[in-house]
């Protein structure tokens, strides 16, 4: 992927990227992981891509796009997507995909010798219908949801690592305004904007408190 020259923007996600990671490590019991990467370990980059989005994979690699930025004019934001991004991680959400994919491919195969003695038609309809069920009704739910636990272990680990959590309903709303057609949110990975605003509203008392108890803690920084 190529990458930004922009050595600024990349001193300042990583700075923030550092800490959320040190606070991901060092979240409670059935929040964090102390397995990952430490720090240091990690490589972080700004890849030139004017869409707003960034990606973390295991073994220690964040991407954030130059188009993010603008999107992004606090450090907060910033820490918003990077503790999303690292709660996948956590969450090991990359090798529930992959298995499910497997999991879709493997019941294809059995359709596909079912219907092996009907006429080439009626396999089509099968496959098809088959197709609909598993991406409606396991793939997409299943990657919402993905969505949904990495943005409630995100502002735990944003607001662990010093940063206001409240602003992760200012970075949503401000996402929803981005122009462009969005899908149902049935048909999408993604849950719809406003339900996961709605989410993040809920979650917002508890990850404060976290928040109140790390400035207390530290209240110079």
């Amino acid at each position: 992927m190529p990458r930004a020259n922009d050595p600024a923007g990349l001193a300042r996600v990583k700075a923030i990227a550092l800490r959320v990671i040190t606070a991901a490590r060092a979240a409670p019991k059935g929040y964090g992981d102390p397995s990952l990467p430490p720090p240091a370990a990690w490589e972080i980059a700004i890849i030139k891509d004017d869409s707003p989005n960034a990606f973390a994979m295991p073994g220690g690699k964040i991407g954030f796009n130059s188009g993010m930025f603008r999107l992004t004019p606090t450090d907060e934001d910033i820490a918003v997507i990077i503790g999303h991004e690292v709660a996948h991680v956590v969450c090991r959400h990359g090798n529930e995909r992959v298995s499910q994919g497997i999991a879709a491919a493997v019941g294809a195969v059995a359709v596909d010798q079912s219907t092996r003695d009907q006429s080439a038609e009626k396999r089509k309809q099968a496959m098809a219908a088959y197709g609909a069920a598993a991406t409606l009704g396991v793939i997409l739910p299943f990657s919402r949801s993905h969505e949904s636990e990495a943005d409630q272990l995100g502002i735990v680990y944003m607001a662990l690592a010093g940063y206001n959590p409240a602003q992760s309903v200012t970075f949503w709303q401000r996402f929803s305004k981005e122009p462009g057609a969005r899908m149902p949110e049935f048909l999408s990975t993604h849950p719809s904007d406003q339900t996961r605003i709605q989410k993040l509203q809920q979650l917002l008392p508890m990850a404060q408190k976290i928040y109140a108890e790390q400035q207390a803690k530290a209240p110079t920084r």
